[in-house]
């Protein structure tokens, strides 16, 4: 079977996947998406479906099949109310780190985002104007649970199209807990993981979900400290092998607002990984900012460049 053949293969397989998945009703109700999120793949990407709302899903990455890679592809994955766009400095400063868009990718689960990927430190222009254009005036609150099929049939998307099993995760916030449940859900994507970022993720807990939000707030049922969630998650192995693992996050508990305090300052840490702090740093500056995009591009670079 020719590559563009067996490529669309995969990608039917995995529509089929995603249409047949719905949330759970038994969790807190979630208002419905302003709409879908920018795309911005490469012309042949194929394109997959939300697996809850029926749109196409955005993101960006890829140049053409076939296109020669230096680096093992990375999937960087947002947090909750925003979309891939908040990746775009992230991308850029790969990019010139000697990356290319074929090994860089990123995908917006959950649909159209708001602002609130906005940090201190610097600047997204390019986010802006596209979610001026696209009318983003508003956020949405998701969970992990639901977006799984969608993270899953993505990173099989970008092994079929790339050509490269092997794959490394980016994460930050709600990000992090999801790209770790879809590697529980999805054990097989475990042998094929070069190295695993997380960045600000609620694995133990975040002071947005306090004790009683679990049943009234969406993901707090999931991602508030002490959840069977959460336990189920952890007891899975913080982090595992063949993949090298990376947390970064603020460690003060004043930095970052959603580890407030002595009991969720640690939260974001895995047991097993390199654990990373910038004290008084706030949440979406550890995704951006300059100093440390550089730090944990240069750590996944000791594990993921193909050709020196």
């Amino acid at each position: 079977m020719s590559q563009p053949r067996a490529l669309v293969a995969v990608v039917a397989a995995l529509l089929a996947l995603t249409t047949s998945a719905h949330a759970d009703p038994g969790k807190p109700a979630r208002t419905r998406p302003q709409g879908p999120a920018a795309v911005r793949f490469a012309r042949d990407v194929p394109l997959l479906k939300d697996s809850e709302w029926g749109w196409t899903v955005g993101g960006f990455g890829g140049i053409r099949r076939g296109y020669p890679l230096k680096h093992v592809p990375v999937i960087f994955v947002h947090g909750n109310n925003v979309d891939a766009a908040d990746w775009y400095p992230v991308r850029d400063d790969f990019l010139k780190a000697g990356w290319t868009r074929q090994e860089l990718w990123g995908l917006s689960y959950g649909g159209l985002g708001g602002h609130n990927g906005t940090a201190l430190r610097r600047q997204n222009p390019e986010a802006d104007t596209e979610h001026q254009q696209e009318g983003s005036d508003q956020t949405y609150v998701t969970e992990d649970d639901v977006n799984v099929p969608d993270l899953y049939c993505f990173i099989k998307v970008v092994q079929a199209y790339t050509g490269s099993r092997r794959f490394v995760i980016v994460s930050h916030s709600l990000g992090v807990t999801l790209a770790r449940e879809t590697l529980r859900v999805h054990r097989e994507l475990r042998r094929d993981l070069v190295a695993f970022v997380g960045i600000a993720g609620a694995n133990h807990g975040t002071t947005f979900c306090p004790p009683g939000s679990e049943g009234n707030v969406v993901s707090c049922d999931e991602i508030a400290a002490g959840t069977a969630w959460l336990a189920r998650l952890n007891a899975a192995g913080e982090t595992y092998g063949p993949a090298r693992w990376m947390t970064v996050y603020d460690g003060s508990g004043a930095g970052d607002p959603a580890y407030v305090g002595d009991s969720y300052a640690q939260s974001p840490a895995l047991r097993g990984a390199v654990n990373m702090q910038y004290p008084h740093t706030y949440h979406n500056d550890l995704r951006v900012d300059a100093g440390i995009v550089a730090a944990y591009r240069a750590w996944i670079e000791r594990f993921a460049t193909l050709h020196r």
